[in-house]
């Protein structure tokens, strides 16, 4: 690894792009954190002073609000899937680990709260519903190209699943169910941090 950093040759990863030619190659959780999960807090903090906020907040919790107990024993299961997920893949359950569920939680939040809801709220002021959904979506897969270098098919693929979270978020009226989805998807899709060794 050390010589083909040196090299600045490092191999392409399952996502993301290869780091030649001085492309910078994710393989910190650190990495991970400070260049997608601070970007993407930072976008949730700007969206918040969107206009039209605080009605798409409460149509989008009032089921979550009016009945939190079934959405505590979904969180409840999902926790013990991962889990039992990690420990039958032959994965560590250390304190990485589950810093990292809880960064993949932190992350369904803002992006779902972003991009599926108060961007495409203020879009949706001057454009129509599909537009809105259209662009919020791909400002989404745009920011993982950049932060994540992940390679264009993968984010198309990341454009393609926002419009389906849109959909059903535009049909159950449920932020807290397409957070509970993107959190399951984004957990099979990267189970474990990334380490130098899994680059």
């Amino acid at each position: 690894m050390a010589k083909l950093i040196a090299q600045g040759n490092l191999p392409q990863g399952r996502l993301q792009r290869k780091a030649s030619g001085g492309g910078v190659y994710i393989s910190k959780f650190r990495q991970v954190f400070l260049r997608h999960g601070l970007t993407m807090g930072l976008v949730a903090m700007v969206c918040l002073f969107l206009p039209a906020l605080t009605e798409s907040i409460r149509w989008s919790t009032a089921a979550f609000l009016t009945d939190h107990l079934p959405y505590i024993a979904a969180s409840a299961i999902l926790v013990v899937f991962f889990l039992g997920f990690l420990w039958f893949r032959g994965y560590s359950t250390n304190g990485r680990e589950l810093t990292w569920l809880v960064y993949l939680l932190f992350i369904s939040i803002v992006e779902e709260f972003s991009f599926r809801l108060m961007l495409p709220s203020f879009l949706l002021l001057t454009l129509g519903a599909i537009p809105a959904a259209v662009l919020s979506n791909l400002a989404f897969a745009c920011i993982h190209f950049f932060t994540l270098r992940w390679r264009l098919m993968n984010c198309i693929g990341v454009f393609l699943g926002g419009l389906g979270l849109s959909r059903l978020l535009g049909n159950t009226e449920d932020i807290i169910l397409v957070i509970g989805v993107h959190w399951l998807v984004t957990f099979l899709n990267t189970p474990t941090a990334p380490t130098k060794q899994s680059a």
